[in-house]
């Protein structure tokens, strides 16, 4: 007995197979494309649609992401500049409690992370640089605050669409899968069908492509061995 491509396989996998029933089922005419007209033309459609969307989606997705993470190094380099420039202007002490207050365990707990989160971290760090007393750095911290600020706010500007995009991408993603599985099922439903109009199980699997349980694809037809060419 032949089998339906299972609910299982990849989606282009899904799609193929139900590509191949379609244009089959169209050559074959008659009831057996009015069936597979009924079953599977709306389905395959409606994936090709989506498929276009979500490819859409995914570009949109990858270019927020990309400008996030170039504002996301642009605020590292300056974090990590202006701690160097505090730190240089209390003296490049081994220990000393006022950078300690201002930086903690070091630039990574300002830098590593969600580049999405990091501006929130970075508007804390600022506020350090502000709150800190002491005399050799009065003069520059509204200056090295301001510019943590400036970079904070551009990253937080590059992260607004980001959540949005990544949402769509994943919804469309999940619907992808839902209408796969919808064709698995509406395949499974059209070999009932040909069977209920008197076709034999050969003569569906001429229209429904049959998959082996287990196997990707029936397996290709070994190529007959060539003969050597006589001796002259």
């Amino acid at each position: 007995m032949g089998n339906v491509i299972s609910r299982n396989a990849a989606i282009n996998r899904i799609r193929d197979a139900a590509a191949k029933t379609l244009a089959k089922a169209r050559a074959f005419g008659g009831e057996v494309q009015s069936l597979a007209e009924a079953r599977v033309a709306l389905l395959l459609a409606a994936l090709d649609d989506l498929e276009l969307r979500l490819n859409q989606a995914r570009a949109t997705d990858d270019g927020l992401h990309a400008t996030l993470m170039a504002r996301d190094s642009e605020s590292d380099l300056s974090i990590c500049a202006v701690c160097d420039e505090i730190w240089n202007a209390l003296g490049r002490p081994g220990q000393s409690v006022d950078y300690d207050l201002i930086v903690g365990a070091g630039t990574k707990v300002w830098t590593d992370g969600d580049p999405v989160t990091q501006p929130h971290l970075m508007a804390v760090l600022a506020s350090n640089i502000r709150n800190s007393k002491h005399p050799k750095l009065v003069d520059q911290k509204e200056a090295w605050a301001t510019r943590i600020d400036q970079k904070a706010a551009a990253q937080a500007e590059a992260a607004k669409p980001t959540n949005a995009a990544y949402a769509e991408v994943s919804v469309l993603s999940m619907q992808r899968r839902t209408l796969a599985n919808s064709i698995q099922i509406a395949l499974t439903r059209l070999k009932r069908d040909l069977k209920n109009i008197g076709m034999t199980e050969a003569q569906v699997h001429e229209i429904i492509p049959d998959v082996p349980v287990g196997g990707s694809a029936p397996p290709p037809t070994p190529a007959p061995p060539q003969s050597s060419s006589p001796s002259t």
